[in-house]
């Protein structure tokens, strides 16, 4: 009974060795396709610092920025009602600092007026999505919920990133074009 049972376990041996075969030759192909999205793109060293209002669009941003960027995201609490949001020093340090900000517009975070205007810095860009969709206070201001929003304010925080540093241009088209895929 004893030898059935190792020839059994003998027999089933080259299966279970080619199984764990297989399952490498899988992973080591995705950290193939993974490594390869970035290869030609290596970035500069230049390190960007963003805020944004949200953290739906701080998500975003990190994303497409990858090792080049540090994000804040301001509201980060999916409890915390942003209308009623106060901010702390850290926020105004990080909004004085910031190279690039990202907020939703529409109302959504009106609070980040008073943090830019007392916090000025003539080399930070602004972007307000509300604007880049034609959207006013009084809309809908939930537009991370449209996949074709979330699309375009990708292609527009891409185009900001590469405006703002093109000396990595590649690198952010390539984080890009991970981002939908």
């Amino acid at each position: 009974m004893v030898t059935e049972a190792y020839r059994r376990m003998r027999d089933h041996r080259g299966v279970v060795v080619g199984v764990i075969a297989l399952l490498a030759l899988m992973m080591s192909a995705c950290g193939s396709a993974a490594s390869s999205s970035s290869t030609g793109s290596q970035p500069s060293g230049r390190h960007l610092n963003l805020v944004a209002g949200e953290n739906f669009w701080g998500s975003v941003a990190t994303q497409l920025g990858g090792s080049q960027v540090t994000v804040k995201s301001v509201v980060t609490d999916p409890n915390a009602d942003p209308h009623d949001y106060q901010s702390d020093t850290s926020t105004a340090r990080a909004f004085a600092s910031a190279d690039y900000v990202i907020l939703n517009g529409a109302g959504y975070d009106g609070w980040a007026d008073k943090l830019l205007s007392a916090n000025s810095n003539s080399k930070r860009k602004v972007f307000t999505v509300a604007d880049l969709l034609g959207q006013k206070e009084g809309d809908n201001p939930h537009f991370w919920y449209s996949p074709d929003y979330v699309v375009k304010v990708a292609d527009r925080i891409s185009s900001d990133l590469k405006s703002i540093d093109s000396t990595d241009s590649d690198y952010y088209t390539a984080q890009r074009a991970t981002f939908t895929t």
